[in-house]
């Protein structure tokens, strides 16, 4: 009868609550279950980022690999914090309610998980002196984790109140917490029924993390935490009751269900009433500024159609994200409205999208030990006054806002979008710079070759000139005008020098009209060709000596650094950086400002005044002459280089007797950095460098007068380079110090808090 006073009377309840947290704590941060949980976790996490996925390689400062790794952890180390405790054994004599023990077990469990989550900050600070972070990233991250770890410790803790032996739940929480982390899998590995895809796919754990990833907080991803953090509480209370022989009655049901009938409606309901917090960095997932400015104009219908499979649905979770943002999309303006459609499950749609010219694509999967292809469609369509844009294909949404307004902005205004191409080096559009008219098609311009320089009379917009080495006095001067008739702007790329693709031999070009233009608009080319250590990593074959030709012999393939092609850095007007191959250095005067440089541990090699250059391009001789430069105490004289260059103002003719008071023009000192096979030479992971196509769209859009698009395009890239630190030998010692510090210090910390416990729970139990 006290006792039952006792639990009632909320004052001491409260107390006696704290009184009971207050002695697990203490017992489970002297138990060396936590410390031993805390060192697997801190090591497991460490070694499969900075070892596993080579961060000190080819890594970038992007931690959602990072995060990523807790969630499998996990499977371990929480069923070992909900671990049935010695004390566990006395419960039944603490006259305090079930639910009030159930409570300070899952703060206190919760609290330890808390503290291993804090032990991620330490590497994140360290990642923060290689390169730029993401805090927005971070921060959903880690929330999304304890949300993770909060539904986590209330499915162990249900199932410890479930089995009485403590190894068996052990054994059960580990499985069922496994399949939770990779039941999105499941679809990829077996041919399942839709509804149970699907059904596997929503309880994942690691789906629910997907934005969060991102730097965004969603609802439904917290509600799907919540509820089953409520469930696994009231189903634990539950069969703590009927262990006991309590029996239910009406009045218990009645407080029951309406809590477990919100929860599921909240549930089923959370997919279509929900909302997401975007904390990106760039806020890639939120409307912009400008997407709203150009939306409000919309005074007419406009529907937007996304064809999307439901089989893609059902691997990737970032196509969600797709969706998601052109509902926001579409909720801007009331003219506006958005439709999904399946093509798997029409005939009529998969023509209709023939019709449009989509076609669909094939993605590798993974089924029954062997790989199938995945016939998928992904499209967006948007139909304004009898009128369509396309956009073919997308995985996800980070370039979604750009790739809508500018094609709403063309079909709304019916201004087509024209850039002017002339090719002045030998060399074809169709052969040897064949991506960059599809390229820019699925940008939304139109190409328009031009097949001689008096066709420039007619045209207006943006000109892209690549390469003057065949280029006449007379189409010089025709260009020239052009500029000066401010017909639009140019964008140059050209060199005083020409590289043959068959040897990579440097040769000066007889013809240099444009090149001299330039310099008299205050662009100076050097006589040199620059090179960096943020270089190309290129596959060669290596030269073999004594050969005997009477045996078949493979040839064997060296890796390189070619310091020659070289990558430059994430910068302001080059968001997401991009590689330049034999480019030269370049010297500006007052009019004309840098537009894109080399990171400040570049050097040069002077060219001859001759044709011949007198540069060695050869991989081989030119990796051996820099180590016998670096054996001998040779340094080269370092720097930052300027590589491309935008001249704006007033401009007088060299070739015309003509001037101009506003011009835009854009020099890259390279005319083969968006030639077909070097993109395809300079590979990583089979896949070319498109970067460079990044870079000319966003060029030809600032020259279009479209800044806001322009800047709209580079706000989806984030500079994740390793760029803090360029000098080898300082990277080598901050790599070791990580590694010490992460693997040795924290570690060896968490051994010394153990010590600590244990040798002041020995002297107190001595004391005793």
């Amino acid at each position: 009868m006290n006792n039952s006073r006792n639990e009632n009377c909320s004052p001491k309840a409260g107390s006696t609550f704290f009184r009971l947290l207050k002695y697990r704590l203490i017992f489970c941060f002297k138990n060396p279950i936590f410390y031993i949980s805390a060192l697997i976790f801190s090591l497991f996490t460490t070694l499969n980022f900075f070892v596993r996925q080579n961060f000190f390689t080819n890594g970038n400062t992007n931690l959602l690999l990072y995060f990523s790794a807790v969630p499998y952890i996990s499977i371990i180390v929480l069923p070992f914090l909900c671990y049935k405790k010695s004390f566990s054994a006395y419960d039944n004599f603490i006259p305090v309610k079930y639910i009030t023990k159930l409570s300070a077990d899952f703060l206190c469990n919760f609290i330890q998980f808390s503290v291993m989550v804090l032990l991620l900050v330490p590497a994140i600070l360290l990642v923060n002196l290689f390169g730029s972070l993401d805090y927005g990233q971070i921060f959903t991250s880690i929330f999304c984790l304890l949300c993770y770890g909060a539904a986590l410790i209330c499915v162990c803790i249900f199932i410890q109140e479930l089995f009485d032996s403590s190894i068996t739940a052990f054994v059960i929480s580990a499985l069922i917490l496994a399949l939770f982390n990779s039941s999105h899998l499941f679809a990829v590995y077996a041919n399942l029924p839709h509804f149970l895809s699907d059904f596997f796919k929503q309880i994942s754990f690691a789906w629910h993390f997907d934005a969060a990833g991102k730097g965004i907080l969603d609802s439904r991803d917290l509600v799907f935490f919540a509820v089953i953090s409520l469930f696994c509480v009231f189903a634990a209370d539950f069969v703590h009751s009927s262990k006991k022989g309590r029996a239910f009655t009406k009045k218990t049901l009645v407080q029951i269900l309406p809590v477990l009938f919100i929860a599921v409606f909240s549930l089923l309901n959370s997919t279509r009433y929900f909302f997401r917090l975007d904390f990106s960095q760039n806020k890639v997932y939120s409307i912009s500024k400008y997407s709203k400015e150009l939306l409000k104009k919309v005074d007419e219908p406009v529907k937007i159609t996304y064809y999307r499979s439901s089989s893609l649905a059902k691997y990737y979770p970032q196509i969600r994200d797709i969706s998601d943002f052109l509902n926001s999309y579409a909720a801007t303006n009331k003219n506006i409205s958005f439709l999904i459609k399946d093509p798997d499950k029409s005939e009529q749609t998969s023509q209709l999208l023939k019709n449009y010219g989509i076609a669909s694509q094939q993605l590798m999967t993974a089924k029954n030990n062997s790989k199938e292809y995945l016939t998928v469609y992904s499209a967006i369509v948007i139909e304004y006054n009898g009128n369509a844009e396309i956009i073919p294909f997308l995985m996800s949404a980070d370039t979604l806002e750009y790739d809508l307004d500018g094609r709403l902005k063309h079909i709304v205004s019916g201004i087509n979008r024209i850039v002017n191409i002339f090719i002045g080096n030998g060399m074809s559009l169709q052969n040897d710079y064949s991506y960059i008219t599809p390229w820019m098609n699925s940008q939304g311009f139109i190409c328009n070759l031009l097949a001689d320089v008096s066709e420039l009379e007619t045209c207006n917009g943006p000109l892209l000139v690549i390469g003057d080495s065949e280029l006449l006095l007379e189409d010089a001067a025709a260009i020239e005008r052009y500029v000066l008739e401010e017909k639009g702007g140019v964008f140059f790329a050209v060199s005083p020098f020409s590289v043959s693709l068959e040897d990579w031999s440097i040769t000066r070009n007889k013809n240099t009209n444009i090149v001299e233009i330039l310099e008299n608009w205050g662009v100076i080319f050097e006589d040199k060709v620059a090179a960096d250590i943020s270089c190309s990593h290129i596959s060669m074959y290596a030269e073999q000596e004594d050969v005997n030709p009477f045996i078949q012999q493979n040839p064997t393939v060296e890796e390189l650094n070619y310091p020659l092609w070289i990558h430059l850095l994430a910068q302001d007007n080059v968001k997401n950086g991009m590689t330049l191959f034999w480019p030269v250095p370049l010297i500006l005067d007052a009019n004309a400002k840098a537009y894109a440089v080399t990171s400040p541990s570049s050097w040069y090699y002077e060219a001859g005044r001759g044709t011949d250059t007198g540069i060695v391009t050869n991989p081989f001789i030119l990796r051996d002459n820099l180590k016998e430069n670096f054996a001998a105490g040779i340094e080269f004289e370092r720097g930052t280089q300027i590589v491309a260059a935008r001249i704006t103002g007033a401009l007088d003719g060299l070739f015309n007797a003509q001037s101009c008071s506003s011009s835009d023009i854009i020099v890259v000192s390279d005319p083969l950095f968006l030639n077909s096979l070097m993109i395809g030479y300079n590979n990583s992971d089979d896949y070319g460098d498109y970067r460079n196509f990044d870079f000319l769209s966003n060029v030809l859009l600032r020259l279009n007068g479209e800044e806001e698009l322009a800047e709209l395009q580079s706000r989806i890239f984030r500079d994740t380079s390793l760029y803090k630190i360029s000098d080898a030998e300082q990277f080598a010692v901050r790599k070791n110090a990580v590694l010490i510090i992460l693997c040795g210090v924290i570690p060896l910390m968490i051994f010394i808090c153990w010590i600590v416990t244990f040798i002041s729970r020995r002297r107190l139990y001595e004391a005793e």
